[in-house]
């Protein structure tokens, strides 16, 4: 019997999580924390069904499926931070780890729960006095943000807890504008097959025809590519909402050459699945690095890449609640940055009309 706390799966509590899931390459290990959290979790009574099917009709004991909830929450609220922060880790191959890893030192032996908004408002200031910018301290707090965020989803917080990052006023950030032109955005997909694992090319290309954000490609099965109409469907974004991606006849020709009809046909394998994680897409950060240096611009960013396509578009003559759409990104936050742009683009198409 698998019992469930809110939405997310608990694997029953005399198997602990499988080695694989370990992150050996970055130094955390989840192993203590799964092992700890399913010994408390064996004092819940998951063995007894809270739901089965009868006569063709699913029956449940709300009594009994909320007891399991609470008792789940009493069993999570005394995480420590260093435990939320490894089990957050080990679903997130993104480079959280990395990020979390001076909080984890701050808040040593302290509960998950116990963070407050003022030590994190210090610890911010902390950062800028010692070098950093206003726009790492944002994305620092929006990660743990994130963190918690991801916890209050599969149920593990303490009823009534509060995100100490909702009441945090965010650094005024000056906009990064990189200028990417034709010439380079074609040296980079052309260098990027210089990269054994042909993936990284696969993905330079979706992510220059898509826009679309690093995770929206990297987190992708096959189940939610469609070849034929060269569409990917991203079910979950940024901002919420589902988006469809676009990629063109070119890319798709490119991805036939990677992947094998065979591959393509097993619907729940990742696109990007890591050799060395299973079940998390490959970060290519390091690939991302040599490609950039390579044709000399180490300042480049993959997220820039999407600032292209962006620009690509308002100079087309999208509108920008268009381009807003099929980026998935906000009107407002597309106008405050490319504006300019389509003021250049009315300017075009009007002084063509005369």
């Amino acid at each position: 019997m698998v019992g469930v706390v809110g939405s997310s799966p608990i694997a029953p509590t005399k198997k602990i999580v499988s080695e694989r899931s370990q992150r050996s390459e970055t130094g955390f290990s989840t192993l203590a924390f799964h092992s700890a959290l399913n010994e408390r979790l064996g004092m819940i009574d998951f063995e007894t069904p809270v739901s089965r099917v009868h006569n063709g009709s699913r029956k449940i004991d709300l009594k009994a499926a909320l007891n399991q909830q609470e008792q789940a929450q009493q069993v999570a609220s005394d995480l420590l931070f260093r435990e939320l922060c490894h089990a957050y880790s080990s679903t997130h191959y993104d480079g959280s780890d990395l990020q979390l890893r001076k909080w984890i030192d701050l808040f040593e032996g302290r509960l998950a729960w116990s963070v407050t908004t003022e030590e994190l408002d210090k610890a911010g200031i902390a950062m800028i006095q010692h070098g950093y910018s206003p726009a790492t301290v944002n994305r620092n707090i929006s990660q743990i943000g994130s963190l918690y965020k991801w916890a209050a989803r599969r149920r593990i917080v303490p009823v009534g807890f509060r995100s100490p990052t909702l009441g945090m006023v965010r650094y005024e950030e000056n906009l990064r504008r990189v200028e990417l032109g034709d010439e380079e955005v074609a040296k980079l997909l052309a260098g990027a097959n210089a990269i054994k694992d042909l993936r990284f090319a696969a993905l330079i290309r979706l992510l220059v025809d898509t826009g679309a954000r690093r995770g929206e490609v990297l987190d992708r099965t096959w189940g939610q590519v469609d070849m034929e109409r060269r569409e990917i469907l991203a079910p979950t974004t940024k901002t919420g909402m589902p988006r469809v991606l676009f990629f063109s006849e070119k890319t798709k020709a490119f991805m036939e050459r990677v992947w094998s009809r065979h591959q393509m046909e097993n619907e729940s394998t990742m696109l990007f699945e890591s050799k060395r994680v299973a079940l998390q897409p490959i970060a290519f950060k390091r690939h991302w690095l040599w490609l950039v240096s390579s044709i000399g611009r180490p300042d480049l960013r993959m997220h820039d890449l999407r600032h292209h396509r962006a620009k690509q578009m308002l100079d087309k003559g999208a509108p920008i609640a268009v381009a807003a759409q099929a980026l998935g990104h906000s009107s407002q936050i597309l106008a405050r940055r490319y504006g300019h742009l389509e003021t250049s683009s009315m300017k075009r198409v009007v002084t063509q009309s005369w």
